[in-house]
């Protein structure tokens, strides 16, 4: 295994690709790594899935000084401009870091905050909503509904089954039936619910021409709302309003989110498990990229 290892990293050493038009940057848990940092940072280009390269460290200074270097390398002295210039748009998550790094060096492009992260936390909150109701009740009857029948708050869920008798509560009960009876018992449970709804219809048929209107209205009403579990959404509804606003921006008919990425962090879990694990945060970069992109090779 030893002399295997020694002739790939002799013979495996990938250069960075271009900087690409629309650059999704995502990280990847790497705990393993003998470099002072628990997470890779992943540089891809959005448009054909190819990885551009694979940091040590997703921390806002050695991302800067990264990409520094490339700037200083590439600066053309006439046009004063560098290859950072290439970048029209940068997809990221909700880490404050990436948005400060594409600011600041990509100052032209704009900036998306990834729809999927967005849905995450509104979702977070709608169950810490549901938690709530349930630890508020002493009704076991209630708690059983919201405990067994949890899935009929996922948006998109058929409600309107066929009726089935319920032992419980003898008689028969479709799940729009378990909606409205916990909906009564609970307002700020249905509150919360319908605004769910309501932004994931916003987030799934709005175009970019519509939402750089602002949806204002649909912000105050999560502010308004008073519901606490979605006082951290509407914060990020504010903090993120014009990278949320610009993640409606579709290239090439896909919408700029961060599912392709999310997509290569999977392969890379499964090509690290596989490997039983790297230290060598070179080495882990050199394979990573050898694997998943088609073009990369080895040099004899």
């Amino acid at each position: 295994m030893t002399k295997v290892i020694q002739i790939f990293d002799k013979h495996v050493d990938i250069k960075r690709k271009p900087l690409p038009k629309v650059l999704s940057i995502d990280e990847h848990f790497f705990s393993q790594s003998n470099y002072d940092s628990l997470y890779m940072c992943i540089f891809m280009d959005f448009i054909t899935g190819e990885i551009v390269d694979v940091l040590p460290d997703r921390k806002k200074a050695y991302i800067a000084n990264y990409l520094s270097v490339i700037r200083a390398h590439t600066l053309n002295k006439y046009t004063h401009k560098s290859e950072l210039h290439n970048v029209k748009y940068v997809s990221i998550d909700l880490y404050d870091n990436y948005r400060d790094i594409a600011h600041i060096y990509f100052p032209k492009a704009i900036v998306c905050a990834d729809p999927f992260h967005v849905l995450k936390h509104l979702i977070e909150g709608f169950n810490q909503v549901r938690l709530r109701c349930r630890r508020e009740t002493q009704d076991e009857d209630i708690q059983y509904l919201l405990t067994k029948f949890k899935n009929i708050f996922k948006s998109g869920f058929d409600l309107d089954n066929k009726v089935k008798y319920n032992k419980r509560f003898k008689r028969y009960l479709n799940y729009r039936d378990i909606l409205t009876i916990l909906f009564d018992r609970f307002p700020d449970l249905k509150t919360a619910y319908e605004l769910k709804e309501k932004y994931i219809f916003f987030n799934r048929n709005t175009s970019l021409e519509e939402a750089e209107k602002g949806p204002a209205d649909l912000i105050l009403e999560f502010g308004d709302s008073g519901i606490e579990e979605y006082h951290e959404f509407y914060n990020l509804l504010i903090n993120w309003n014009k990278e949320v606003i610009n993640s409606f921006t579709i290239i090439n008919s896909r919408r700029i989110n961060n599912s392709f990425i999310e997509s290569r962090n999977n392969q890379i879990e499964r090509l690290i498990y596989n490997a039983y694990g790297y230290t060598n945060s070179k080495r882990a970069r050199n394979r990573i990229m050898y694997c998943l992109n088609k073009k990369d090779s080895y040099k004899i």
